[in-house]
């Protein structure tokens, strides 16, 4: 799946973060018996959301909208997920979640944060959108 344009994920997110990775929880053994039912016998034309892993986040900075203190961020398992990795640290653009308690899932875009220079351009690109285009808090 590829991700829509950084401007569009900006202005079509409900909240855009920079987060350090602290803790990824695995899957539970049900949600791990789940997924690997759907794998192995999956239903027909029946939509269906997998599980996804919890991960214990730090906020650094807020760009845009609120996380609420302690929401779980989802961390997919496939390769059609975002999926995040411990340690590191992630601009994520995420919805708000739709009920108290439900995981905040990261949307295609959402990228690790290093040195490179397409990490670099990419966060520029997320800063320039937010100063050209103000967005509601």
């Amino acid at each position: 799946m590829r991700a829509p344009p950084i401007a569009e994920l900006v202005q079509t997110s409900d909240m855009v973060a920079i987060v350090h990775v602290d803790r990824i929880h695995p899957l539970t053994a049900e949600e791990a018996a789940f997924t690997e039912r759907i794998f192995s016998d999956p239903p027909l034309n029946v939509p269906i959301r997998l599980p996804t892993q919890s991960a214990d986040v730090t906020v650094m900075r807020i760009l845009k909208g609120t996380i609420p203190k302690g929401a779980p961020i989802g961390s997919g398992t496939t390769s059609c997920d975002v999926v995040l990795m411990e340690g590191r640290d992630y601009l994520i653009f995420a919805q708000a979640a739709v009920e108290s308690g439900d995981k905040i899932e990261p949307r295609y875009g959402t990228f690790m944060i290093d040195r490179s220079p397409r990490s670099l351009a990419a966060l520029a690109e997320v800063e320039h959108s937010l100063s050209s285009n103000p967005t509601p808090p």
